[in-house]
């Protein structure tokens, strides 16, 4: 049990530091952050045009859409600019 906590331990460990940062004006933040800051940012996007085409009436429920087209561009922006 003992062996199992400790190597349990000592790769938790090895792998802490293993997330991506970015230095953004002196302070790191993570990599999730930013990919999430521009997901959420291209969907706002995507809104607008939706309003300046009048397409938003025939989209359907925009608490789902715009939160699932959110994530959608969350995890493309992650894959895009963060893939090793």
């Amino acid at each position: 049990m003992t062996s199992r906590l400790a190597s349990g331990a000592a790769l938790i460990l090895c792998t802490a530091a293993c997330d991506p940062v970015l230095n953004v004006a002196g302070s790191f933040f993570p990599a999730w952050m930013v990919a999430m800051v521009v997901g959420v940012a291209l969907t706002v996007a995507a809104r607008y045009v939706f309003v300046v085409g009048r397409l938003e009436p025939y989209l359907g429920p925009p608490i789902l859409i715009y939160t699932s087209l959110g994530l959608l561009l969350t995890v493309l922006a992650w894959l895009v600019l963060y893939r090793a």
